[in-house]
């Protein structure tokens, strides 16, 4: 079973940052509120279009988007260390990393638990038998605790895309028209 370790998602830019957060995290205790602050953090930038354009905009000094995103993490009662952590990646004009560095993150966390971070992705919501019927199928080919998310994604058409770890399970339907018009061209 591959895991973040030896995948050599911790020797890209966003590992690094991500480990080292969770690194400091583990010092002070605080694994689990960083990782709810992160992803409350995360989510509220991906909702809000006009924060992201204001985090991505040039014009606006790193110390005011700073500024911002304290008073959010504020709102959020996320962990100061979290605080400290944005504030670094402004400096440093790592913010655009922020989303991945998450993701990397959580994985850390579940691996510390011994859980399996699974993303199921459908074009659209997967019902409640649906969704346990799948966890049932996963639970057979993957091992330990699973911890999965769903997420929708139109431009999958249909069909499911997995992703534990490294690994890609692509039963897309956009896929498959992809292949079939390789093949297609193949033999014309």
């Amino acid at each position: 079973m591959e895991t973040a370790l030896t995948s050599g998602i911790l020797t890209s830019l966003p590992g690094r940052y991500a480990s080292a957060l969770f690194g400091l995290s583990r010092e002070t205790g605080q694994v689990e509120s960083v990782g709810s602050g992160l992803h409350a953090l995360e989510k509220f930038i991906q909702s809000s279009e006009v924060l992201r354009q204001v985090l991505a905009n040039p014009t606006i000094r790193g110390d005011e988007q700073a500024a911002a995103l304290i008073e959010i993490c504020a709102a959020l009662k996320a962990p100061e260390l979290i605080q400290s952590f944005i504030r670094q990646l402004i400096k440093a004009h790592r913010l655009p990393y922020l989303s991945r560095i998450e993701k990397i993150y959580q994985s850390l966390v579940s691996q510390m638990k011994g859980e399996q971070r699974i993303e199921v992705i459908s074009a659209y919501g997967l019902t409640s038998s649906q969704s346990e019927l799948l966890e049932d199928k996963l639970k057979k080919v993957f091992p330990g605790t699973l911890n999965l998310t769903f997420a929708n994604d139109s431009r999958v058409l249909g069909g499911i895309m997995i992703r534990a770890g490294s690994r890609v399970i692509d039963a897309t339907l956009a896929t498959q028209l992809t292949q079939l018009a390789t093949v297609m061209k193949g033999s014309a």
